[in-house]
């Protein structure tokens, strides 16, 4: 145990006494996270800003405002014909809504007045802003209609009626973003989240990657002969050096996942499955180290080779960007890498409040590729 204790120190130190480890360990995850989270984000909601223009300045051109306000669709400001026109022009503005003089008396009289709404070709939710402002406009014209009759019929002012009716029958949002979840103190996974896990997968990797070349530096310099002629075992030796390697990713991820939670809000979800999930994710990591380690003689070839297939998994996995915008061709093979299956667990951690039953399948999966992997490249590595 004290030999095991001793390699896996060593390990330990050399790794963390090089300056450059803490740059890709720790620096590089965190701006690209900042990057590609950034970029691909899409979680703010970004509502049209729409002019409009009262000609008319009557309580039912009023009143048809305050209803498109109450939409909450649009992004509405109110403007004079030269203001609204010129900040269109500038492209400040995505369109605006003229509203002409006699609005009112023409929907006293139960006339369909014309409402003008200007906007780039290029808009695409035109359609549903003209939907918006036809479905106010009835609206008004009824209360309006309602509120003569009962003039009519009281002789109060309409006005009063109009009033009243509006407050009592006033819209709801058009539309309301509702996250469902397993758990009601758990929010929906943005982009920022998604982008963390899945480069501090990948430079997790890339770190385990470097760590079991030791393997064959060791191999390399006569390490191992010195080694072998000491009491030590080769089953100690392994152990020890498996464990340095599991620690080492541990200290990342786990720092890596304190970071992003204070810095970009990330929502990591049950403790007890990000325990299990990561150390079945360091596992796999490690096994395909040892897997590239057993097909090459050199650890700069590991390297070469090591990066080429992590960065290009990785993006195959759905690290870089969502998923959602690949071919589902590329969809359906990405199931085949381990970084769809770390992403999947993070997933069901942080966006749907899943526990450890509910990452039993992209843990289970991962250890399964560990097992291909550590059987592979422990039957090819030559320690003699």
């Amino acid at each position: 145990m004290r030999r095991i204790s001793a390699i896996m120190i060593f390990e330990l130190k050399r790794m963390f006494q090089k300056r450059q480890s803490y740059l890709l360990m720790f620096g590089m995850p965190i701006l690209f996270t900042f990057i590609f989270g950034a970029l691909f984000s899409g979680d703010t909601e970004v509502k049209p800003s729409i002019a409009v223009v009262d000609d008319d300045q009557s309580t039912l051109s009023q009143a048809l405002i305050h209803e498109l306000k109450s939409k909450n669709m649009i992004d509405i400001s109110i403007e004079n014909a030269n203001d609204a026109k010129t900040k269109f022009d500038g492209q400040k503005l995505t369109g605006y809504i003229r509203i002409d003089e006699g609005f009112e008396e023409q929907v006293l009289k139960d006339e369909v007045p014309d409402i003008v709404f200007v906007y780039s070709p290029s808009f695409n939710s035109a359609k549903m802003i003209e939907q918006v402002i036809n479905d106010s406009m009835i609206k008004l014209r009824i209360i309006a209609a309602a509120s003569s009759t009962y003039e009519d019929i009281t002789g109060d002012s309409w006005k009063g009626a109009q009033e009243k009716m509006t407050s009592q029958l006033a819209s709801s949002a058009g539309i309301k973003n509702v996250a469902v979840t397993k758990s009601k103190e758990l929010t929906t996974m943005n982009n920022m989240t998604a982008r963390s896990a899945g480069f501090t997968i990948m430079f997790v990797m890339i770190t385990m990657l470097i760590s079991t070349g030791v393997l064959l530096e060791a191999r390399q310099t006569g390490v191992w002969y010195r080694i072998m002629s000491t009491p030590t075992s080769k089953k100690e030796l392994l152990i020890g050096y498996l464990l340095a390697f599991f620690l080492i990713g541990w200290i990342q991820f786990g720092v890596l996942m304190v970071i992003s939670k204070f810095v970009f809000h990330v929502n990591w979800g049950n403790l007890l499955g990000i325990i299990v999930l990561v150390s079945s994710l360091l596992l796999c990591t490690i096994g395909l180290g040892l897997f590239i380690a057993g097909f090459v003689k050199t650890s700069e070839q590991q390297s070469v080779f090591g990066n080429l297939i992590i960065i290009s998994t990785c993006m195959l996995g759905g690290v870089y960007w969502p998923l959602e915008i690949m071919p589902n061709v590329m969809q359906q093979i990405a199931k085949f890498v381990p970084q769809y299956w770390g992403l999947e667990g993070f997933a069901e951690l942080s966006v749907r409040g899943g526990t450890v039953i509910d990452i039993l399948v992209p843990s289970g999966i991962l250890l399964a590729i560990t097992l291909v992997f550590l059987v592979v490249g422990m039957t090819r590595i030559r320690f003699e």
